[in-house]
């Protein structure tokens, strides 16, 4: 188990630097907070992204998507990610990455304070790849062709977050949420191979099971109205 999640974890560290991403960058004032109405927001937007990318069989062609991996994306295309049946904010404890590191026997004792903050903030956003991995590489590598990012100037958050976006008929999405010096960055992938079990914190919470992480989850008041 620990060699399986030390090899997925520097493999979604590899997908992370250099994988097909879709990355935009746009500053906003800093008048809001990094509350959950927020997180919410941001959120929705890169949903957004990920529909429009669902909508395009150019983007999927642009990424030199295989006859395997159309396999997997194919029953995804044309998939309404505007209104989420429910929304659930995620929020880790500090000692959550460094426990995953040691799971995984990862020693960053040699690493600079610059470098390990680096690899966490890289670590708060692959946890939808390792969810995904669990799935196979083919899984993972599709899950990578959908992933979106954004960041924003929202305030700071005291430690990385997710938002869990639930459909009812599509696999739901996953953003992760870390940031500091007022900047906030979003990362907002598909778990395609990890559908709820059920539609409720229990059910969210059995997502975060595999990697021995206990996590504070609030299911969000939300209005699709």
């Amino acid at each position: 188990m620990k060699k399986f999640l030390c090899l997925v974890l520097a493999l979604c560290l590899v997908l992370g630097l250099c994988g097909c991403q879709f990355i935009t960058t746009r500053r906003i004032t800093a008048t809001e907070a990094a509350d959950n109405e927020a997180l919410y927001e941001h959120g929705m937007e890169l949903a957004e992204l990920l529909e429009e990318m669902l909508d395009s069989p150019e983007y999927f062609e642009m990424m030199g998507g295989s006859e395997r991996l159309g396999e997997v994306i194919g029953p995804l295309m044309g998939s309404d990610l505007s209104e989420p049946n429910s929304a659930y904010i995620i929020t880790l404890p500090k000692e959550a990455l460094p426990m995953l590191m040691d799971s995984a026997e990862v020693d960053m004792d040699g690493f600079s304070g610059g470098l390990q903050n680096f690899i966490e903030r890289r670590m708060i956003s692959s946890v939808s790849s390792i969810l995904n991995s669990r799935q196979g590489a083919e899984t993972l590598a599709a899950a990578s062709i959908l992933t979106v990012s954004d960041a924003w100037a929202v305030g700071d958050l005291d430690t990385g977050c997710y938002l869990i976006l639930s459909y009812p008929d599509v696999c739901p999405v996953m953003v992760s949420f870390c940031g500091n010096s007022g900047i906030v960055t979003g990362t907002a992938a598909m778990l395609i191979g990890e559908p709820l079990e059920e539609d409720t914190t229990e059910g969210v919470s059995r997502l975060f099971d595999y990697l021995g992480i206990e996590c504070d989850i609030e299911e969000l008041d939300i209005n699709n109205d």
